[in-house]
């Protein structure tokens, strides 16, 4: 299967068609789309499905494949002369951060350069960033989990009182899960628990012989607790399926800077600057989609301005930047026994482990924890390899901020993140939980530790990071309205992980495609005049 970050035959189509005639005129667009991602591409695609005429602007270069083959044949010179450890010293050289990733060697032109991509911190709380402009996002990644889960009542409304609630009804955003799995062609299993919720599954699978065998041995050691089977699918092709509609336009090398919005609080469209160009653009709509990840989203609406919000679309809450988090990961690897013979592994697939802080309870208390990604690789007759990832909530606390830094910018001239944010006292004793549980989870499985983590990595190392633009009821303590749509900036909608007011300690991807997709919903019956 080809890869996302490569154009099929109408989405190349759509690239070539954008002219630049087309990106000034008014009135040439209904929508706007920033940022070619998972968000970003669902976003187009129910956009002109609708019958929208919708433009994506991605931050990802023209020349990126270009660039990439070039990349490759030098690579290819240097590792033929001087050997691999050259190469990978080469690759390092410019992506210091990016290449901390752990799939980072299987595609670094994915990755964008730390160098033209830059952001501070304070010297004693590091922060990973890891980020791609390209088509498809982080999503197309070599490596990527591919993990879609639901998250329970309990996330949604959590009864600690350390986060906001999500200004959501009970059952709110079950119709949009269900869309967004039924286009993924979600594969899994039903497994009735209330604080893992079941989804729609294209394909119900059973446990292979290995699968059961590693979940016989979990039950033994825990009987009160219920391992399930991973959900998963390949990432969704939105923007080729949104360039077939023909109401698609496509202009990459495009980083937007700023929203643009009038005096009565409407979006009037972006100021874009282009890389090959580096001009300044203006493109005008009266709806605009901000995908472009959490902290690049974030990035944007603080370079935003409009006679109500002078600090940044949002800030007069107090909360635009605030309660970034990130998942806490522990994990770790070893030898285990010879896996059962069973067929090729399917990627994505896995056992997942919903909430394992409660293993020796026969359901979760209410509150935060933390579930398992395990893994088990064949590794000839004698041995398997283990995998084990365990992914803990963080909670989002005022202290843990994205700024703009008043000195640095990036190779376009524009402002870059200042991030500062650490793990607090509750998630250091939650990741000695983990990588305790991951040990006893080892010793019941029959493998022998190799390497374990006994601290956190870094803030950013997981993924998941979210927050810093949170939605929520009241405009005096949150940046977006329940719908996503921005108080500041009527026709802006916000729809990737910058909205979460909390996390849950599952994957946030399907929770971002269904909160897109209930957006797109309500942007378009606002569109019809019939919104609620």
């Amino acid at each position: 299967m080809k890869r996302l970050s490569e154009a099929g035959p109408a989405l190349d189509a759509a690239i070539r068609g954008t002219m630049r005639e087309d990106l000034r005129g008014a009135g040439s667009f209904d929508a706007l789309v920033i940022g070619a991602g998972a968000a970003g591409g669902l976003a187009a695609l129910l956009l002109t499905e609708a019958g929208l005429r919708v433009l994506v602007l991605d931050a990802g270069s023209v020349g990126s494949r270009r660039r990439s083959l070039s990349r490759r044949l030098i690579r290819g010179t240097v590792a033929r002369l001087l050997g691999s450890a050259a190469v990978e010293a080469l690759d390092r050289r410019r992506q210091p951060i990016q290449s901390s990733c752990h799939v980072w060697s299987l595609g670094p032109e994915a990755f964008v350069d730390d160098f033209d991509c830059p952001f501070t911190t304070p010297p004693d709380r590091p922060f990973v960033w890891l980020r791609a402009r390209q088509l498809g996002g982080r999503m197309v990644i070599p490596g990527h989990g591919r993990q879609y889960y639901r998250l329970g009542p309990d996330d949604l409304a959590p009864a600690d009182g350390l986060s906001p609630s999500w200004p959501l009804h009970p059952g709110e955003l079950d119709p949009w899960y269900a869309l967004v799995e039924s286009r993924l062609g979600l594969v899994g299993a039903r497994e009735g628990l209330p604080w893992l919720p079941d989804g729609e599954l294209a394909r119900v699978i059973e446990p292979t012989a290995a699968e059961a065998e590693l979940q016989r041995a979990i039950f033994t050691r825990w009987p009160r607790y219920k391992s399930v089977l991973a959900r998963f699918a390949a990432p969704l092709d939105t923007l080729e399926a949104a360039a077939r509609t023909k109401r698609l336009l496509i202009r990459q090398g495009a980083i937007v800077r700023e929203i643009e919005v009038d005096g009565s609080g409407l979006v009037r469209g972006v100021i874009w600057l282009d890389q090959r160009k580096r001009t300044a653009e203006r493109t005008r709509a009266p709806l605009v989609f901000l995908c472009a990840s959490t902290l690049e989203s974030t990035r944007v609406l603080l370079l935003s301005h409009s006679s109500r919000s002078t600090g940044g679309l949002g800030a007069a809450s107090g909360v635009l930047g605030r309660c970034l988090m990130d998942h806490v990961k522990i994990q770790a690897v070893g030898d285990g026994p010879p896996l059962a013979p069973g067929p090729p592994q399917e990627v994505g697939r896995c056992l997942y482990l919903p909430r394992f802080d409660a293993r020796e309870l026969s359901a979760p208390r209410p509150g935060r924890g933390f579930g398992v990604q395990l893994y088990q690789y064949p590794a000839g007759r004698e041995r398997s390899i283990f995998s084990a990832n365990s992914y803990a909530e963080m909670l989002p606390r005022d202290e843990n901020r994205v700024t703009l830094d008043p000195r640095r910018r990036d190779a376009w001239g524009i402002p870059v993140l200042h991030i500062d944010c650490a793990h607090g006292e509750i998630e250091l004793v939650r990741a000695r939980e983990q990588s305790a549980a991951l040990r006893a989870l080892a010793e019941a499985a029959g493998v022998t530790l190799t390497r374990i983590d006994e601290v956190p990595a870094p803030p950013g190392a997981s993924i998941h990071e979210c927050g810093t633009a949170r939605m929520g009821s009241d405009p005096a303590n949150s940046v977006l309205d329940p719908h996503n749509q921005c108080w500041d900036a009527q026709g802006l909608y916000v729809t990737d992980g910058a909205c979460f007011p909390s996390q849950g300690s599952q994957n946030p991807t399907l929770t971002i495609l269904a909160l897109t997709a209930r957006a797109c919903d309500h942007a378009l019956r606002i569109a019809r005049g019939n919104a609620v």
